[in-house]
């Protein structure tokens, strides 16, 4: 799988997130875009929190260390991919991203629950 459109968002590179799926290990990329240190994520995933992935969270040690707990380890992965992909996208990427979530969609009357023409 190529996770090259993930690392662009996450402002790193696929060997980044590559590194962090198979092994759980934080790298200098995506530390630097979430404001930690690689040794906080790869904790973070191993389930222990730190103090500077509570604050990436904006959330107190405490809540942070519960939430991870009922995340596991997957979950974590997760979160810190998508802590990165918020803070990482280049703003080109994330007007993008806004304006194709603005854009209207077009639903089938079927699906919207009226009757077709």
């Amino acid at each position: 799988m190529n996770f090259a459109g993930i690392a662009a968002n996450a402002g790193t590179n696929v060997a980044s997130i590559e590194q962090l799926l198979r092994h759980g290990s934080g790298s200098p990329g995506l530390a630097a875009t979430i404001g930690t240190t690689p040794a906080s994520i790869t904790s973070f995933v191993n389930g222990q929190v730190s103090a500077d992935i509570a604050a990436a969270l904006g959330a107190t040690p405490g809540a942070a260390q519960e939430l991870r707990n009922m995340i596991g380890r997957d979950g974590a992965i997760g979160l810190v991919i998508g802590l990165a992909c918020g803070r990482g996208a280049k703003p080109e990427a994330r007007a993008a991203t806004e304006a194709a979530a603005r854009a209207p969609v077009d639903i089938p009357a079927e699906i919207a629950g009226e009757e077709a023409p």
